[in-house]
């Protein structure tokens, strides 16, 4: 990555860019789990997510910003159940028009650093079966596939399977 983008934890404050950013992100791929202003949750909301994730042990919300505003965000989503509150869920979205640039790569690397200090064990993800490029990046990082989740996404009228990965710690 080559720009000077910055890379941080969200915070609260972030919550009004964030809603932009996933109304905006969800009409440029069909791989995400909402498409374009389908991501209807309340400020509120938002805000309230980003301070339980910047308070809780198991989860973090990065994004990074361009001229300050939001061009991608990864999130690790740590279980609350004792026994499995090693694991945690991860997910990812990058701006279109920074694809490509290694700002996925960079962000999935800072996640897992993120997520060996907490003592996470597992990082598990779903992603759409036709999404060769997020399968890709996550190989390159180490994940691999451990099942297939049937009609898990409803893209367009159409049911599509989601590759189920995860990477051990």
């Amino acid at each position: 990555m080559d720009h000077p983008y910055i890379i941080r934890e969200a915070v609260s404050e972030d919550a009004e860019k964030m809603i932009l950013y996933l109304n905006q992100v969800g009409g440029e791929s069909d791989h995400l789990l909402h498409g374009e202003n389908e991501f209807n949750v309340p400020i509120e909301g938002v805000k309230r997510k980003l301070a339980m994730s910047k308070d809780a042990q198991n989860s973090i919300v990065l994004i990074t910003l361009d001229n300050g505003q939001i061009i991608a965000r990864a999130e690790l989503e740590g279980y609350y159940a004792a026994r499995i509150r090693h694991r945690a869920k991860f997910s990812i979205s990058v701006k279109k028009a920074y694809w490509n640039q290694g700002i996925g790569t960079e962000m999935l690397k800072r996640i897992i650093e993120q997520a060996k200090k907490m003592e996470l064990r597992v990082i598990e993800l779903e992603v759409i079966s036709d999404n060769a490029r997020g399968i890709r990046l996550y190989h390159k990082m180490g994940f691999i596939d451990i099942g297939i989740y049937k009609k898990y996404f409803y893209v367009n009228g159409i049911y599509k399977d989601a590759v189920v990965m995860q990477k051990v710690l």
